[in-house]
């Protein structure tokens, strides 16, 4: 029974590595069919794309083909071929229009700044000549206020020379005071 059962396991694992080399053999053949197929169908791409390639508009530089569908003044970029010698022009004459413009601007710029230069000028001068004015006034007036001062006080000492020599001319003595704060009453 030993003997049988080693020749059975032994049968069994010789069928079990025949059917997994079977097998490991037809998934290698489709495998192998499968590249094939790749291969063949990447061959087929690229002859259709090498086709496409040589007998289409890009090659044969139509410019039509640049035209977008979205209107005639679009482009499609990777098949434009360039600039007529009409648009070319155009595009010369909005330039040299654009230059135009931007050098009035430029010049209406500068005649405002020049008019801003000249005002601000024209004021720095009035501000200077009134300022002038006033420093004229303050001191015209500084002036008058000191003449005034100076009559103020020559009246004043003129006044109390005449008060000293006129009016106070007798002075009250300690017999005059003394008079005072002598009773209760």
């Amino acid at each position: 029974e030993a003997v049988v059962s080693t020749q059975s396991t032994g049968e069994c694992r010789r069928n079990l590595n025949i059917a997994t080399k079977n097998y490991n053999s037809a998934l290698s053949e489709e495998r192998k069919a499968r590249e094939a197929l790749d291969k063949q169908k990447e061959l087929d791409d690229n002859f259709t794309e090498l086709s496409n390639q040589v007998y289409g508009d890009v090659l044969t530089e139509n410019p039509d083909v640049a035209q977008s569908s979205f209107g005639a003044h679009r482009v499609i970029p990777d098949r434009w071929k360039g600039m007529s010698p009409e648009q070319r022009a155009e595009i010369q004459r909005i330039r040299d229009m654009q230059k135009e413009e931007k050098q009035r601007m430029l010049d209406e710029e500068k005649e405002l700044y020049n008019e801003y230069e000249k005002t601000a000028l024209l004021q720095a001068q009035k501000a200077i000549l009134m300022e002038r004015e006033k420093n004229r006034k303050a001191a015209e007036l500084e002036k008058n206020i000191a003449e005034e001062n100076m009559r103020l006080s020559q009246e004043q000492r003129a006044n109390l020379t005449r008060l000293n020599k006129e009016i106070y001319t007798n002075p009250p003595t300690d017999d005059y005071f003394a008079q005072f704060n002598t009773c209760t009453r």
